[in-house]
Protein backbone atom coordinates (compact mmCIF):
# COMPACT_ATOMS: atom_id res chain seq x y z
CA UNK A 1 0.00 0.00 0.00
CA UNK A 2 2.76 2.45 0.89
CA UNK A 3 4.63 2.15 -2.39
CA UNK A 4 1.41 2.50 -4.37
CA UNK A 5 -0.27 5.37 -2.56
CA UNK A 6 2.50 7.51 -1.03
CA UNK A 7 2.91 10.67 -3.14
CA UNK A 8 5.42 13.48 -3.32
CA UNK A 9 2.94 16.10 -2.09
CA UNK A 10 3.44 18.19 1.08
CA UNK A 11 -0.13 18.33 2.39
CA UNK A 12 -1.30 20.87 5.01
CA UNK A 13 0.81 20.39 8.20
CA UNK A 14 3.58 18.83 6.12
CA UNK A 15 4.50 22.33 4.94
CA UNK A 16 5.72 23.50 8.32
CA UNK A 17 7.86 20.47 9.15
CA UNK A 18 9.35 19.72 5.74
CA UNK A 19 9.58 22.35 2.96
CA UNK A 20 9.42 25.39 5.25
CA UNK A 21 11.77 23.94 7.87
CA UNK A 22 14.28 22.70 5.28
CA UNK A 23 14.31 25.99 3.39
CA UNK A 24 14.75 28.06 6.54
CA UNK A 25 17.41 25.70 7.91
CA UNK A 26 19.46 25.93 4.71
CA UNK A 27 19.21 29.73 4.73
CA UNK A 28 20.05 30.07 8.45
CA UNK A 29 23.19 32.10 9.13
CA UNK A 30 24.15 30.73 12.55
CA UNK A 31 24.20 27.59 14.64
CA UNK A 32 21.83 29.18 17.18
CA UNK A 33 19.27 29.85 14.47
CA UNK A 34 19.46 26.27 13.20
CA UNK A 35 19.14 24.92 16.75
CA UNK A 36 16.07 27.10 17.32
CA UNK A 37 14.50 25.83 14.07
CA UNK A 38 15.16 22.24 15.13
CA UNK A 39 13.41 22.58 18.50
CA UNK A 40 10.80 25.19 17.58
CA UNK A 41 7.29 23.85 18.26
CA UNK A 42 5.20 22.97 15.21
CA UNK A 43 1.57 23.42 16.18
CA UNK A 44 1.46 21.73 19.62
CA UNK A 45 4.56 19.55 19.36
CA UNK A 46 8.32 19.64 19.12
CA UNK A 47 9.08 17.23 16.26
CA UNK A 48 12.84 16.81 16.29
CA UNK A 49 12.73 13.27 14.87
CA UNK A 50 10.85 14.38 11.75
CA UNK A 51 13.25 17.27 11.20
CA UNK A 52 16.34 15.10 11.69
CA UNK A 53 15.15 12.58 9.09
CA UNK A 54 14.26 15.46 6.76
CA UNK A 55 17.83 16.78 7.04
CA UNK A 56 19.36 13.32 6.70
CA UNK A 57 17.33 12.66 3.56
CA UNK A 58 18.41 16.01 2.13
CA UNK A 59 22.04 15.31 3.04
CA UNK A 60 21.95 12.02 1.12
CA UNK A 61 19.83 13.04 -1.89
CA UNK A 62 20.01 16.83 -2.04
CA UNK A 63 16.23 16.89 -2.41
CA UNK A 64 12.95 16.98 -0.55
CA UNK A 65 10.82 14.01 -1.60
CA UNK A 66 7.66 13.57 0.42
CA UNK A 67 6.96 10.11 -1.01
CA UNK A 68 10.31 8.76 0.17
CA UNK A 69 9.92 10.39 3.56
CA UNK A 70 6.42 8.93 3.94
CA UNK A 71 7.76 5.43 3.31
CA UNK A 72 10.63 6.00 5.77
CA UNK A 73 8.17 7.18 8.43
CA UNK A 74 6.64 3.71 8.57
CA UNK A 75 9.88 1.98 9.57
CA UNK A 76 8.93 2.39 13.23
CA UNK A 77 5.97 0.05 12.63
CA UNK A 78 8.52 -2.70 12.03
CA UNK A 79 10.18 -1.72 15.29
CA UNK A 80 6.86 -2.10 17.10
CA UNK A 81 6.39 -5.55 15.57
CA UNK A 82 9.87 -6.54 16.73
CA UNK A 83 9.14 -5.51 20.33
CA UNK A 84 5.82 -7.38 20.34
CA UNK A 85 7.68 -10.39 18.92
CA UNK A 86 10.05 -10.21 21.90
CA UNK A 87 7.06 -10.81 24.21
CA UNK A 88 6.26 -14.03 22.36
CA UNK A 89 9.89 -15.13 22.28
CA UNK A 90 10.78 -14.27 25.88
CA UNK A 91 7.73 -16.10 27.19
CA UNK A 92 8.84 -19.14 25.16
CA UNK A 93 5.60 -19.32 23.21
CA UNK A 94 5.24 -20.89 19.79
CA UNK A 95 5.85 -18.51 16.87
CA UNK A 96 2.35 -19.06 15.48
CA UNK A 97 0.97 -17.07 18.44
CA UNK A 98 2.52 -14.02 16.78
CA UNK A 99 0.29 -14.32 13.69
CA UNK A 100 -2.58 -12.11 14.95
CA UNK A 101 -0.19 -9.25 15.79
CA UNK A 102 0.54 -8.00 12.23
CA UNK A 103 -3.07 -8.62 11.27
CA UNK A 104 -4.28 -6.36 14.09
CA UNK A 105 -1.60 -3.71 13.56
CA UNK A 106 -0.78 -3.43 9.84
CA UNK A 107 -3.89 -2.24 8.02
CA UNK A 108 -5.16 0.99 6.42
CA UNK A 109 -7.48 2.14 9.22
CA UNK A 110 -4.86 4.72 10.19
CA UNK A 111 -3.92 5.71 6.64
CA UNK A 112 -3.94 9.35 7.75
CA UNK A 113 -0.83 8.37 9.67
CA UNK A 114 0.80 5.79 7.43
CA UNK A 115 0.55 7.81 4.19
CA UNK A 116 0.60 11.36 5.60
CA UNK A 117 4.21 12.32 6.18
CA UNK A 118 3.95 14.61 9.21
CA UNK A 119 1.68 12.29 11.22
CA UNK A 120 3.78 9.30 10.13
CA UNK A 121 6.76 10.91 11.85
CA UNK A 122 4.75 11.54 15.03
CA UNK A 123 2.07 9.02 15.96
CA UNK A 124 3.86 5.82 14.98
CA UNK A 125 7.34 6.78 16.26
CA UNK A 126 5.96 8.09 19.56
CA UNK A 127 4.60 4.62 20.29
CA UNK A 128 7.77 2.85 19.15
CA UNK A 129 10.52 4.90 20.83
CA UNK A 130 8.66 4.92 24.13
CA UNK A 131 7.97 1.21 23.82
CA UNK A 132 11.67 0.69 23.18
CA UNK A 133 12.35 2.50 26.46
CA UNK A 134 9.90 0.20 28.25
CA UNK A 135 11.55 -2.85 26.70
CA UNK A 136 14.96 -1.66 27.94
CA UNK A 137 13.58 -0.98 31.42
CA UNK A 138 12.22 -4.53 31.54
CA UNK A 139 15.80 -5.81 31.27
CA UNK A 140 16.51 -4.43 34.76
CA UNK A 141 20.16 -3.41 34.34
CA UNK A 142 21.95 -0.09 34.84
CA UNK A 143 22.99 0.13 31.19
CA UNK A 144 19.51 -0.59 29.85
CA UNK A 145 18.17 1.98 32.34
CA UNK A 146 20.35 4.62 30.68
CA UNK A 147 19.25 3.39 27.23
CA UNK A 148 15.61 3.61 28.31
CA UNK A 149 16.07 7.16 29.61
CA UNK A 150 17.63 8.22 26.30
CA UNK A 151 14.88 6.50 24.26
CA UNK A 152 12.11 8.21 26.24
CA UNK A 153 13.93 11.56 26.12
CA UNK A 154 14.18 11.28 22.34
CA UNK A 155 10.56 10.16 22.22
CA UNK A 156 9.51 13.27 24.11
CA UNK A 157 10.86 15.39 21.26
CA UNK A 158 9.25 13.21 18.62
CA UNK A 159 5.93 14.65 19.78
CA UNK A 160 4.64 15.81 23.14
CA UNK A 161 2.73 12.56 23.81
CA UNK A 162 6.11 10.91 24.32
CA UNK A 163 6.28 12.68 27.68
CA UNK A 164 3.68 10.22 28.96
CA UNK A 165 6.28 7.44 28.87
CA UNK A 166 8.13 9.14 31.74
CA UNK A 167 5.09 8.44 33.90
CA UNK A 168 4.96 4.88 32.57
CA UNK A 169 8.62 4.43 33.46
CA UNK A 170 7.98 5.51 37.06
CA UNK A 171 5.28 2.88 37.44
CA UNK A 172 7.50 0.15 36.02
CA UNK A 173 10.48 1.06 38.22
CA UNK A 174 8.21 1.08 41.28
CA UNK A 175 6.95 -2.41 40.41
CA UNK A 176 10.53 -3.56 39.93
CA UNK A 177 11.38 -2.22 43.40
CA UNK A 178 14.21 -0.10 41.93
CA UNK A 179 13.55 2.91 44.11
CA UNK A 180 16.98 4.49 43.70
CA UNK A 181 16.58 4.34 39.93
CA UNK A 182 13.04 5.65 40.33
CA UNK A 183 14.45 8.76 42.02
CA UNK A 184 16.94 9.28 39.19
CA UNK A 185 14.17 8.72 36.63
CA UNK A 186 12.03 11.34 38.42
CA UNK A 187 14.88 13.85 38.10
CA UNK A 188 15.16 13.09 34.37
CA UNK A 189 11.38 13.47 34.11
CA UNK A 190 11.30 16.92 35.70
CA UNK A 191 14.28 18.09 33.63
CA UNK A 192 12.70 16.89 30.38
CA UNK A 193 9.34 18.51 31.14
CA UNK A 194 11.03 21.81 32.01
CA UNK A 195 13.10 21.72 28.82
CA UNK A 196 10.15 20.73 26.66
CA UNK A 197 7.82 23.46 27.93
CA UNK A 198 10.45 26.21 27.92
CA UNK A 199 8.89 29.11 25.98
CA UNK A 200 6.01 26.85 24.93
CA UNK A 201 2.56 28.28 24.18
CA UNK A 202 -0.13 26.34 26.10
CA UNK A 203 -3.08 28.52 25.08
CA UNK A 204 -4.69 25.75 23.01
CA UNK A 205 -4.61 23.35 25.97
CA UNK A 206 -6.23 25.98 28.20
CA UNK A 207 -9.14 26.13 25.75
CA UNK A 208 -9.39 22.33 25.90
CA UNK A 209 -9.68 22.39 29.70
CA UNK A 210 -12.34 25.10 29.55
CA UNK A 211 -14.43 22.90 27.25
CA UNK A 212 -13.85 19.84 29.45
CA UNK A 213 -15.19 21.53 32.59
CA UNK A 214 -18.34 22.47 30.70
CA UNK A 215 -18.80 19.06 29.03
CA UNK A 216 -17.18 16.36 31.22
CA UNK A 217 -19.53 13.66 29.90
CA UNK A 218 -17.99 13.96 26.43
CA UNK A 219 -14.55 13.26 27.88
CA UNK A 220 -15.80 10.28 29.90
CA UNK A 221 -17.36 8.54 26.91
CA UNK A 222 -14.69 9.87 24.56
CA UNK A 223 -12.04 7.92 26.46
CA UNK A 224 -13.76 4.61 25.65
CA UNK A 225 -14.75 5.67 22.13
CA UNK A 226 -11.13 6.42 21.32
CA UNK A 227 -9.72 3.17 22.71
CA UNK A 228 -12.37 1.16 20.85
CA UNK A 229 -11.83 3.06 17.62
CA UNK A 230 -10.68 -0.02 15.70
CA UNK A 231 -14.34 -0.96 15.29
CA UNK A 232 -15.18 2.39 13.71
CA UNK A 233 -16.51 1.08 10.40
CA UNK A 234 -19.55 3.39 10.11
CA UNK A 235 -17.53 6.42 9.11
CA UNK A 236 -20.32 7.96 7.00
CA UNK A 237 -22.92 7.79 9.78
CA UNK A 238 -23.81 10.66 12.15
CA UNK A 239 -21.29 10.81 14.97
CA UNK A 240 -23.72 9.59 17.66
CA UNK A 241 -24.55 6.42 15.73
CA UNK A 242 -20.98 6.03 14.53
CA UNK A 243 -19.52 6.10 18.04
CA UNK A 244 -21.82 3.53 19.69
CA UNK A 245 -19.89 0.38 18.71
CA UNK A 246 -16.39 1.83 19.40
CA UNK A 247 -17.56 3.07 22.82
CA UNK A 248 -18.99 -0.31 23.86
CA UNK A 249 -15.87 -2.03 22.55
CA UNK A 250 -13.71 0.42 24.52
CA UNK A 251 -15.48 -0.60 27.75
CA UNK A 252 -14.85 -4.25 26.86
CA UNK A 253 -11.13 -3.67 26.26
CA UNK A 254 -10.72 -1.86 29.57
CA UNK A 255 -12.48 -4.73 31.36
CA UNK A 256 -10.00 -7.24 29.90
CA UNK A 257 -7.06 -5.07 30.90
CA UNK A 258 -8.36 -4.70 34.47
CA UNK A 259 -8.71 -8.48 34.66
CA UNK A 260 -5.15 -9.01 33.38
CA UNK A 261 -3.49 -6.42 35.62
CA UNK A 262 -5.52 -6.68 38.81
CA UNK A 263 -8.20 -9.34 39.06
CA UNK A 264 -6.02 -12.35 38.20
CA UNK A 265 -4.03 -11.71 41.36
CA UNK A 266 -7.05 -11.52 43.65
CA UNK A 267 -8.58 -14.54 45.35
CA UNK A 268 -12.27 -14.54 46.19
CA UNK A 269 -13.20 -14.31 49.90
CA UNK A 270 -9.64 -13.32 50.78
CA UNK A 271 -9.02 -10.37 53.08
CA UNK A 272 -7.60 -7.55 50.99
CA UNK A 273 -4.29 -5.98 51.98
CA UNK A 274 -2.69 -3.24 49.89
CA UNK A 275 0.82 -4.33 50.91
CA UNK A 276 0.22 -7.98 50.12
CA UNK A 277 -1.49 -7.14 46.87
CA UNK A 278 1.38 -4.86 45.80
CA UNK A 279 3.82 -7.69 46.56
CA UNK A 280 1.76 -10.03 44.37
CA UNK A 281 1.85 -7.57 41.49
CA UNK A 282 5.61 -7.17 41.84
CA UNK A 283 6.05 -10.93 41.90
CA UNK A 284 3.85 -11.35 38.82
CA UNK A 285 5.72 -8.86 36.66
CA UNK A 286 9.23 -9.59 37.91
CA UNK A 287 8.74 -13.30 37.32
CA UNK A 288 7.97 -12.58 33.65
CA UNK A 289 9.69 -9.25 32.79
CA UNK A 290 8.32 -9.19 29.24
CA UNK A 291 4.91 -8.49 30.81
CA UNK A 292 6.28 -5.02 31.49
CA UNK A 293 6.20 -4.41 27.71
CA UNK A 294 2.48 -5.17 27.65
CA UNK A 295 1.83 -3.13 30.79
CA UNK A 296 3.95 -0.18 29.64
CA UNK A 297 2.28 0.04 26.25
CA UNK A 298 -1.15 -0.23 27.87
CA UNK A 299 -0.39 2.52 30.39
CA UNK A 300 0.83 4.84 27.64
CA UNK A 301 -2.31 4.25 25.56
CA UNK A 302 -4.55 4.88 28.57
CA UNK A 303 -2.78 8.10 29.60
CA UNK A 304 -2.81 9.21 25.97
CA UNK A 305 -6.54 8.44 25.69
CA UNK A 306 -7.27 10.43 28.86
CA UNK A 307 -5.46 13.48 27.48
CA UNK A 308 -7.15 13.19 24.08
CA UNK A 309 -10.56 12.77 25.74
CA UNK A 310 -10.01 15.91 27.86
CA UNK A 311 -8.35 18.26 25.37
CA UNK A 312 -9.79 17.31 21.99
CA UNK A 313 -13.63 17.20 22.20
CA UNK A 314 -13.73 20.98 21.72
CA UNK A 315 -12.99 20.34 18.04
CA UNK A 316 -15.92 17.93 17.79
CA UNK A 317 -16.59 14.46 19.16
CA UNK A 318 -15.51 12.89 15.85
CA UNK A 319 -11.89 13.62 16.83
CA UNK A 320 -12.06 10.71 19.28
CA UNK A 321 -12.01 8.38 16.25
CA UNK A 322 -10.35 10.60 13.64
CA UNK A 323 -8.18 8.68 11.17
CA UNK A 324 -4.77 9.99 12.22
CA UNK A 325 -5.38 8.86 15.82
CA UNK A 326 -6.27 5.29 14.88
CA UNK A 327 -2.76 3.94 15.31
CA UNK A 328 -3.52 4.09 19.04
CA UNK A 329 -6.64 1.85 19.07
CA UNK A 330 -4.86 -0.45 16.59
CA UNK A 331 -1.98 -0.80 19.07
CA UNK A 332 -4.53 -1.28 21.85
CA UNK A 333 -5.90 -4.32 20.01
CA UNK A 334 -2.43 -5.86 19.96
CA UNK A 335 -1.94 -5.13 23.67
CA UNK A 336 -5.28 -6.73 24.58
CA UNK A 337 -4.43 -9.78 22.47
CA UNK A 338 -1.09 -10.14 24.28
CA UNK A 339 -2.93 -9.87 27.60
CA UNK A 340 -5.26 -12.69 26.56
CA UNK A 341 -2.29 -14.68 25.29
CA UNK A 342 -0.14 -14.36 28.41
CA UNK A 343 -2.99 -14.50 30.91
CA UNK A 344 -5.23 -17.16 29.37
CA UNK A 345 -4.17 -18.87 26.14
CA UNK A 346 -0.72 -19.61 27.50
CA UNK A 347 -2.25 -21.77 30.23
CA UNK A 348 -5.11 -23.15 28.16
CA UNK A 349 -4.29 -26.33 26.29
CA UNK A 350 -7.22 -25.97 23.86
CA UNK A 351 -5.70 -24.65 20.62
CA UNK A 352 -9.21 -23.99 19.27
CA UNK A 353 -9.43 -20.81 21.35
CA UNK A 354 -6.39 -19.42 19.58
CA UNK A 355 -7.78 -20.48 16.20
CA UNK A 356 -10.91 -18.45 16.84
CA UNK A 357 -8.83 -15.39 17.75
CA UNK A 358 -6.78 -15.87 14.60
CA UNK A 359 -9.94 -16.14 12.46
CA UNK A 360 -11.36 -12.98 14.04
CA UNK A 361 -8.04 -11.21 13.37
CA UNK A 362 -8.13 -12.25 9.70
CA UNK A 363 -11.74 -11.08 9.34
CA UNK A 364 -10.86 -7.76 10.99
CA UNK A 365 -7.85 -7.35 8.66
CA UNK A 366 -9.89 -8.08 5.53
CA UNK A 367 -12.75 -5.79 6.54
CA UNK A 368 -10.28 -3.01 7.35
CA UNK A 369 -8.88 -3.21 3.83
CA UNK A 370 -12.31 -3.43 2.22
CA UNK A 371 -13.52 -0.38 4.12
CA UNK A 372 -10.50 1.91 4.16
CA UNK A 373 -8.42 1.05 1.07
CA UNK A 374 -10.98 2.78 -1.22
CA UNK A 375 -10.52 5.95 0.85
CA UNK A 376 -6.75 5.67 0.40
CA UNK A 377 -7.32 5.12 -3.32
CA UNK A 378 -9.39 8.29 -3.65
CA UNK A 379 -7.17 10.44 -1.45
CA UNK A 380 -4.23 9.92 -3.81
CA UNK A 381 -6.15 11.29 -6.80
CA UNK A 382 -7.35 14.29 -4.81
CA UNK A 383 -3.80 15.14 -3.70
CA UNK A 384 -2.43 14.85 -7.24
CA UNK A 385 -5.02 17.28 -8.61
CA UNK A 386 -4.16 19.67 -5.80
CA UNK A 387 -0.45 19.59 -6.58
CA UNK A 388 -1.31 20.23 -10.26
CA UNK A 389 -3.23 23.33 -9.18
CA UNK A 390 -0.41 24.40 -6.88
CA UNK A 391 2.04 24.24 -9.76
CA UNK A 392 -0.15 26.09 -12.26
CA UNK A 393 -2.28 28.34 -10.05
CA UNK A 394 -0.34 28.65 -6.79
CA UNK A 395 -3.31 27.20 -4.91
CA UNK A 396 -4.07 23.62 -3.91
CA UNK A 397 -2.00 22.81 -0.84
CA UNK A 398 -3.38 25.86 0.93
CA UNK A 399 -7.11 25.20 0.67
CA UNK A 400 -8.42 28.80 1.00
CA UNK A 401 -7.45 31.29 -1.68
CA UNK A 402 -5.61 34.31 -0.31
CA UNK A 403 -5.38 32.96 3.24
CA UNK A 404 -2.26 33.32 5.36
CA UNK A 405 -1.65 29.59 4.95
CA UNK A 406 -2.00 29.88 1.17
CA UNK A 407 0.74 32.50 1.09
CA UNK A 408 2.81 30.50 3.57
CA UNK A 409 2.79 27.46 1.26
CA UNK A 410 3.85 29.57 -1.70
CA UNK A 411 6.77 31.07 0.21
CA UNK A 412 7.89 27.69 1.62
CA UNK A 413 7.91 25.97 -1.78
CA UNK A 414 9.39 29.08 -3.37
CA UNK A 415 12.58 28.58 -1.39
CA UNK A 416 13.08 25.04 -2.73
CA UNK A 417 11.68 24.83 -6.28
CA UNK A 418 14.00 27.32 -8.05
CA UNK A 419 17.11 25.38 -7.00
CA UNK A 420 15.60 21.95 -7.68
CA UNK A 421 15.40 20.78 -4.05
CA UNK A 422 11.69 20.12 -4.48
CA UNK A 423 10.25 19.13 -7.85
CA UNK A 424 6.59 18.66 -8.65
CA UNK A 425 5.83 14.93 -9.04
CA UNK A 426 5.46 13.15 -12.35
CA UNK A 427 1.78 12.20 -12.54
CA UNK A 428 -0.84 11.27 -15.10
CA UNK A 429 -1.75 14.96 -15.20
CA UNK A 430 1.86 15.87 -15.88
CA UNK A 431 1.88 13.38 -18.74
CA UNK A 432 -1.24 15.03 -20.20
CA UNK A 433 -0.30 18.55 -19.17
CA UNK A 434 -0.17 19.98 -22.69
CA UNK A 435 -3.66 18.71 -23.54
CA UNK A 436 -5.17 19.82 -20.22
CA UNK A 437 -3.74 23.34 -20.50
CA UNK A 438 -4.73 23.73 -24.18
CA UNK A 439 -8.09 24.93 -25.47
CA UNK A 440 -10.92 22.45 -24.92
CA UNK A 441 -11.48 20.32 -28.06
CA UNK A 442 -14.48 21.02 -30.29
CA UNK A 443 -14.84 17.40 -31.40
CA UNK A 444 -15.42 15.84 -27.96
CA UNK A 445 -18.71 17.29 -26.63
CA UNK A 446 -20.30 16.20 -23.37
CA UNK A 447 -23.50 17.21 -21.64
CA UNK A 448 -23.35 18.53 -18.07
CA UNK A 449 -25.77 20.42 -15.86
CA UNK A 450 -24.73 23.30 -13.65
CA UNK A 451 -26.69 23.28 -10.38
CA UNK A 452 -26.62 25.91 -7.67
CA UNK A 453 -27.67 24.89 -4.17
CA UNK A 454 -27.37 27.26 -1.21
CA UNK A 455 -24.60 29.28 -2.87
CA UNK A 456 -22.74 26.10 -3.81
CA UNK A 457 -22.08 25.13 -7.42
CA UNK A 458 -22.25 21.53 -8.68
CA UNK A 459 -21.36 20.11 -12.06
CA UNK A 460 -23.49 17.04 -12.87
CA UNK A 461 -23.21 14.35 -15.54
CA UNK A 462 -25.19 11.10 -15.57
CA UNK A 463 -23.41 9.15 -18.32
CA UNK A 464 -19.67 8.81 -17.76
CA UNK A 465 -18.49 5.42 -16.58
CA UNK A 466 -15.56 5.40 -14.18
CA UNK A 467 -13.20 2.47 -13.69
CA UNK A 468 -11.46 1.26 -10.55
CA UNK A 469 -7.83 1.75 -11.64
CA UNK A 470 -5.38 3.77 -9.64
CA UNK A 471 -5.80 6.85 -11.86
CA UNK A 472 -9.32 6.15 -13.11
CA UNK A 473 -11.66 9.03 -12.51
CA UNK A 474 -13.57 11.97 -13.88
CA UNK A 475 -11.67 15.18 -13.31
CA UNK A 476 -13.36 18.53 -13.76
CA UNK A 477 -11.49 21.08 -15.89
CA UNK A 478 -12.32 24.73 -15.24
CA UNK A 479 -10.63 27.03 -17.73
CA UNK A 480 -10.59 30.84 -17.84
CA UNK A 481 -8.54 33.09 -20.11
CA UNK A 482 -5.68 32.99 -17.60
CA UNK A 483 -6.01 29.81 -15.53
CA UNK A 484 -6.79 26.11 -15.75
CA UNK A 485 -7.89 24.19 -12.66
CA UNK A 486 -8.38 20.47 -12.10
CA UNK A 487 -10.96 19.42 -9.52
CA UNK A 488 -11.55 15.91 -8.20
CA UNK A 489 -14.24 14.84 -5.77
CA UNK A 490 -13.47 11.72 -3.78
CA UNK A 491 -15.96 8.90 -4.16
CA UNK A 492 -17.42 6.71 -1.43
CA UNK A 493 -17.59 2.94 -1.95
CA UNK A 494 -21.23 2.92 -3.23
CA UNK A 495 -20.29 5.56 -5.81
CA UNK A 496 -17.63 3.27 -7.27
CA UNK A 497 -20.38 1.32 -9.00
CA UNK A 498 -22.42 4.24 -10.34
CA UNK A 499 -22.12 6.13 -13.60
CA UNK A 500 -21.81 9.87 -13.78
CA UNK A 501 -20.62 12.57 -11.39
CA UNK A 502 -21.95 15.28 -9.11
CA UNK A 503 -18.93 17.42 -8.36
CA UNK A 504 -18.84 20.53 -6.21
CA UNK A 505 -16.64 23.46 -7.14
CA UNK A 506 -14.75 24.09 -3.87
CA UNK A 507 -15.50 27.46 -2.25
CA UNK A 508 -12.69 30.03 -1.88
CA UNK A 509 -10.43 27.93 -4.09
CA UNK A 510 -10.64 29.52 -7.54
CA UNK A 511 -9.85 33.10 -8.52
CA UNK A 512 -13.26 34.68 -9.25
CA UNK A 513 -13.87 34.52 -13.00
CA UNK A 514 -15.97 32.91 -15.72
CA UNK A 515 -14.76 29.39 -16.50
CA UNK A 516 -15.34 27.04 -19.41
CA UNK A 517 -16.28 23.55 -18.28
CA UNK A 518 -14.41 20.48 -19.47
CA UNK A 519 -13.94 16.90 -18.31
CA UNK A 520 -10.71 14.91 -18.20
CA UNK A 521 -11.75 11.27 -18.17
CA UNK A 522 -9.31 8.48 -17.32
CA UNK A 523 -10.36 4.86 -17.69
CA UNK A 524 -7.43 2.47 -17.76
CA UNK A 525 -5.10 3.50 -20.58
CA UNK A 526 -7.82 5.57 -22.23
CA UNK A 527 -7.63 9.33 -21.56
CA UNK A 528 -10.12 11.77 -23.06
CA UNK A 529 -10.82 15.48 -22.70
CA UNK A 530 -14.43 16.54 -23.24
CA UNK A 531 -15.86 20.00 -23.87
CA UNK A 532 -19.17 20.78 -22.17
CA UNK A 533 -19.63 23.92 -24.28
CA UNK A 534 -20.84 25.66 -21.15
CA UNK A 535 -19.38 28.14 -18.74
CA UNK A 536 -19.87 28.87 -15.07
CA UNK A 537 -19.26 32.03 -13.11
CA UNK A 538 -17.35 31.40 -9.90
CA UNK A 539 -17.35 34.14 -7.31
CA UNK A 540 -17.45 32.50 -3.88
Amino acid sequence: MLFTYAVNVPWMDDTDAFPDFLGRFLEAKSFDERLWLMFKPNNEHRIVYAKLVNLLHYGVTGTLNMRTLTIISNITLLGMLWIFWRVIKEQKLSAYYFLPVPLLLLHPQYYLTSIWTITGFQYQPVVFFGLLGVYLLSKNTDWTFLGAAFAVFFDSFTMSNGLFYWIVGMMILALQGRYKMLGIWAIFTVATFMLYFYKFDNQANDQGFDYFFKNPHESFFGFFTHLGGSLDFQTLSPILLRSIVPTIFGFFLIFISIWWIFLKEMALYEDFSVGEYWAKLQKKFNAEPSNYIILGCFLFLVINAVVIAILRPRFGYFVMIVGNYKIYPATMLVVIYLMLLTGWLKFNKNIDNFKWILIVSIVFYVFSYLKFLPEVHERRKDLLTRIFNQEHNQIGLGPILGSDFDRYVQVALGRLIPNGIYQYPQTIFKDSEKEILSELPDNQPIKVNVLKKDNEIFIVNQDLKIGLGINDGTYLILKSSKRTYLIYQKRSVPEFFKSGIEMQIPPQYLVPDTYQIGIFSVNGNEKKIFNANQSVEVNY
